[in-house]
């Protein structure tokens, strides 16, 4: 019973490790973009231009000349930018170790890497060029009853390390994704060869499905909902549908593998818990590798050909007009701009000057 409990304790020590290293690195984060007061200052001249619906290619100049007035560098800005419009929060400096461990895990993430790009692209070619996510997205418009239009996306103009902080934002699911295809496998009756083998499989699939349809929709589409008076972003609404489910199963997935330990768990590999935690780090900081390696791969490569595909479908779908969302002293407004059709042919460019009336 001591050994029992001596070994529970000791397995929980080990998965809140990358919460112990997160903390730190998440101070140090904090200091590198910027805490002192005219960074300060930058960062409420910018939150001023997002809180006021403005993209901020609209105010370039007006915030390269405030950065100029503060004494600010463009790395500088484009860190506060980039961290308005992207926040690394708790979930993302969990990953950080695997930078320092990958020397360990990265032979692990190439094995499954290789096999899933020829993944990625058979799943591309099912969800985007046979149009099978636009005929979802058709689903979800007659079921909900929502409009389909365009808004314009705030981070438009911002500095180059906003594409960094992107990638960064978007990774959590992506890693979170393998460990919860590991741990759902590791109830299968197989060995921990197999359990192995069919979580990378898994996770393969699971990836591919999700960072295809995060490129399509990580664009101005918007579902606009005038029953309940809500925006809601595509690429928002796909991130609340997943993050919740993935999150809460792998607390539940976890917490019970522990409670119940050899019980449930099978193979060599699982019938020690401090194993057991050992084995989940090393998934997840795989995952983070793999994860870095969806990013460069494709999101780099294939993102904006994806993303341009899925608007025009959705042009021909529903044909949706471009609106402008502001707000200015207390008054909110939605005024149209242009068809999405004729926005998509602008290179998603505009001038966002307010209307004086």
């Amino acid at each position: 019973m001591v050994e029992s409990l001596e070994a529970m304790l000791t397995s929980l020590l080990i998965l809140l490790t990358p919460v112990f290293l997160a903390l730190p690195v998440s101070f140090a984060w904090r200091w590198w973009v910027g805490i002192e007061p005219e960074q300060e200052h930058y960062r409420e001249k910018v939150r001023m231009v997002l809180d006021s619906g403005i993209p901020l290619s609209r105010y370039r100049s007006e915030l390269d000349a405030e950065a100029r007035k503060v004494h600010l560098i463009s790395d500088r800005q484009a860190r506060i930018e980039s961290d308005l419009l992207h926040p690394l929060r708790i979930q993302h400096f969990l990953l950080f170790p695997s930078l320092v461990l990958w020397p360990l895990v990265g032979l692990f993430a190439a094995i499954i890497t290789l096999p899933m790009m020829p993944v990625l692209r058979l799943v591309e070619w099912i969800l985007i060029d046979k149009g099978i996510l636009s005929l979802v997205a058709r689903i979800i418009q007659q079921y909900t009853r929502w409009e389909v239009i365009g808004i314009p996306r705030l981070g438009e103009g911002a500095k180059e390390l906003d594409k960094v902080l992107a990638s960064i934002h978007r990774m959590p699911i992506t890693v979170f994704l393998g460990l919860f295809a590991y741990l759902i496998v590791s109830y299968m009756p197989l060995s921990s060869f197999n359990v192995l083998l069919l979580s990378a499989a898994v996770y393969i699939v699971l990836v591919s499905a999700i960072s295809v349809i995060r490129a399509a929709t990580e664009s101005s589409l918007t579902f606009a909902d005038p029953t309940n008076r809500r925006l809601i972003p595509m690429d928002s609404f796909v991130e609340d549908a997943l993050g919740p489910w993935v999150g809460v199963g792998l607390l539940f997935l976890l917490s019970r593998q522990l409670m119940y330990g050899s019980s449930i768990r099978t193979g060599e590999l699982f019938h020690d818990p401090v194993a057991f935690s050992i084995s989940v780090l090393l998934v997840l900081y795989t995952a983070t590798i793999i994860g870095i390696t969806v990013e460069i791969v494709f999101f780099r490569t294939r993102g904006g050909s994806v993303r341009q595909t899925f608007q025009l479908q959705m042009v021909d779908e529903f044909d949706p007009m471009v609106y402008l969302f502001t707000r200015s002293h207390g008054t909110l407004r939605i005024s149209p701009l242009i068809p999405l059709s004729k926005w998509i042919e602008q290179r998603e460019e505009f001038d966002f000057t307010p209307d004086p009336n």
